[in-house]
């Protein structure tokens, strides 16, 4: 049951994030309203070939899945991933020079 909850509550919490109803969000991600309504109230066991697309179009890593004790970091990172791949290539390497800038500053004040 613990898989399971991790699983439904990830789901939904990206889903809700996203704006998305279940029916928009099963629509977009290629998988049956049934399965997102299943996943979120913590019923069935979904398939590999029905999960794979639908962590996919949420962009949730398998280890969150995995390691939900690690849901808010892996959160943060996924909505990282989300922004940037909406940049373009020049744009990211920007953001990388950055990121490593702030995480240098932040380091050197510990």
């Amino acid at each position: 049951m613990m898989a399971k909850k991790a699983l439904g509550d990830i789901v939904k919490e990206e889903r809700l994030r996203r704006n998305l109803s279940q029916n928009s969000l099963a629509e977009q991600a290629h998988v049956s309203l049934r399965t997102i309504s299943d996943i979120e109230n913590y019923r069935g066991n979904p398939r590999l070939d029905t999960l794979c697309p639908l962590i996919s179009y949420l962009n949730i890593s398998m280890d969150a899945l995995i390691f939900p004790q690690d849901k808010d970091t892996d959160s943060t990172i996924n909505q990282i991933l989300i922004d940037l791949d909406q940049c373009p290539p020049e744009s990211k390497h920007l953001v990388l020079a950055a990121l490593r800038g702030m995480l240098d500053s932040l380091l050197e004040e510990k």
